[in-house]
């Protein structure tokens, strides 16, 4: 999930504020330090506070023009939201000039090869996702239970899939199976096994799934709330007042509202999601809380909107959902 748009974080232009106040037309890292030190913590300041710091590593600490650093502070924030963070999913044609500390590559068959592609095609992908690891790698295979037919297991076939984590080549890792299940051949590990480099470890047998699987939690993104809600508020009307008092990580109450959900904080509603929005299938909106506050502006706004704006800028608020099966 990518995190909102930078630039638009209250964070992000609180900062921008401060630093075009500034008497002195120049900032260096102390600066910055001590204005982070001052502010509320939050995942977004951390965020600012890990853009500082790469800052002062490429500068060396040296004073630098607020033009200069606010410049270099849109780009940084642009890298940041393509910047992975957590647990990746990709294919492994996807992940091609790619790298991660720490790979899993799962089994999707790795045995056909495409339409017009010769026979060591998926020789070939299979090291391109081995090869995305630069410390910790796992190669994982499909087992099949006793007494059950090989063509009734579910096959990814070309699909193909590199599981890729975190951001840390040293091990590879072969699982195995527990007893009650037969080892499927993997067409590609057995050359691996005798080698020094691989250890060998039995699968762990898995308890019954757990009842958290039943929810998803999802960060929202801008194009899924109405950026316009606020705006069509007098800069007056106590609901400014009500979503400035918010922060990340803040509960919100969900509420249905014909085809669309409203967002309150107690008897106030600060929110909503847009027409567009549609909830995962099979499930249903359960809980909210603040995932970030976003500043937005009549000038930002499409054209066709901006009629009706009776606030110069306003405040957005971007939740992150829980979601629960509907029969739950």
């Amino acid at each position: 999930e990518q995190i909102p748009n930078f630039w638009c974080l209250r964070e992000t232009q609180a900062l921008c504020d401060w630093l075009r106040t500034r008497a002195n037309a120049i900032v260096d890292s102390i600066a910055l330090e001590q204005w982070l030190a001052q502010q509320r913590p939050g995942p977004w300041i951390e965020l600012l506070r890990e853009a500082v710091d790469e800052h002062d590593l490429e500068t060396g600490g040296t004073e630098t023009p607020v033009e200069h650093f606010m410049e270099w502070l849109a780009e940084w924030g642009r890298e940041a939201r393509r910047r992975q963070r957590g647990l990746l999913l990709v294919t492994a044609h996807r992940a091609k000039g790619l790298e991660f500390d720490h790979v899993v590559v799962l089994d999707g068959g790795w045995r056909d090869a495409n339409q017009g592609e010769d026979a060591d095609a998926p020789r070939r992908l299979y090291y391109v996702a081995m090869t995305r690891a630069r410390k910790t790698l796992a190669l994982m295979r499909f087992h099949e239970r006793r007494n059950v037919s090989r063509t009734s297991v579910p096959e990814s076939g070309r699909q193909n899939r590199a599981h890729l984590v975190g951001e840390e080549r040293t091990a590879y890792r072969i699982e195995e199976p527990p007893s009650r299940f037969v080892a499927r051949p993997h067409p590609l590990l057995p050359v691996l096994e005798p080698t020094a480099g691989t250890l060998r470890r039995q699968s762990p047998s898995l308890p019954p799934a757990t009842p958290a699987l039943r929810t998803r939690h999802q960060w929202l993104s801008m194009k899924d709330v109405d950026l316009g809600f606020a705006g069509r508020r007098d800069s007056r009307d106590p609901l400014h007042r009500a979503i400035a008092d918010l922060a990340p990580g803040d509960p919100l109450t969900l509420r249905a509202n014909g085809d669309r959900w409203d967002l309150f904080n107690r008897s106030t509603r600060v929110g909503r999601f847009a027409r567009s929005f549609e909830c995962p299938p099979g499930m249903r909106c359960h809980s909210a809380t603040v995932l970030a506050v976003v500043a937005w502006s009549r000038d930002r706004s499409e054209p066709e909107y901006q009629d009706s704006v009776k606030s110069d800028s306003w405040e957005v608020v971007v939740p992150e959902v829980r979601f629960v099966a509907k029969d739950a």
